[in-house]
């Protein structure tokens, strides 16, 4: 990571946006529907930037979610704790994403997903409440918010699909075509527990074939 994010990181979280990146931000959520000034100036009025270190939680389990985060730099997970002690990653989150799980934030209920940033992270974050509040009085938030939740969904069912429905080997040979970019800068450990084996099998994986 950069020494201008890590400079960053070393300040405490009550900073102004920077405008940079509320701009990106913007591009961000008009990719997912149409989005008005009046509207996005709404949403923008909910935004402070939040930053986390290596390795800290953005999410725990047993918390109530409340916050929503778009990733500005950096890169998070979503992931489950299972009784064990063994993790379970659902998904990885770089820069210019959304993360907070959706489902914890609509259940009402303690959070049963961890969000841990891999990487010193800096995002904008939002309280979800507060959102869908402003969704009541701006239809084209409210427009955003269904596609935000549409992306989710088919991001979910491609994770069963994978993970139901094709091998370990197959799995990886995936990730290797849409995620070599994140290859690098995931530990072995964590990667494994998102293709669902264990770090000796992505070692094998891994080796060339003769």
């Amino acid at each position: 990571m950069n020494v201008r994010l890590r400079t960053r990181l070393a300040r405490n979280n009550e900073m102004e946006c920077d405008p940079s990146q509320l701009q990106a931000f913007a591009i961000a959520l008009r990719r997912l529907a149409p989005v008005s000034d009046e509207a996005l100036r709404a949403m923008t009025s909910l935004i402070e930037p939040r930053q986390f270190e290596a390795s800290s939680f953005l999410l725990e389990a047993g918390q109530r979610a409340t916050w929503c985060f778009h990733v500005v730099e950096g890169l998070v997970r979503e992931l489950y704790i299972d009784e064990q002690g063994d993790e379970h990653t659902r998904a990885f989150i770089d820069r210019g994403r959304l993360t907070g799980s959706l489902l914890d934030l609509l259940s009402d209920q303690p959070s049963v997903t961890w969000v841990q940033a891999l990487e010193p992270t800096l995002t904008l974050a939002w309280r979800f409440a507060e959102f869908d509040a402003l969704c009541a009085d701006w239809p084209d938030l409210n427009m955003l918010a269904r596609r935000a939740a549409e992306a989710v969904y088919v991001r979910k069912a491609r994770r069963e699909y994978q993970l139901l429905a094709q091998s370990a080997a197959e799995r990886y040979a995936r990730w290797c075509t849409e995620n070599a970019a994140l290859d690098g800068r995931i530990p072995k450990r964590i990667l494994a527990s998102y293709l669902g084996i264990t770090p000796e099998h992505l070692s094998r994986l891994r080796r060339p074939r003769p």
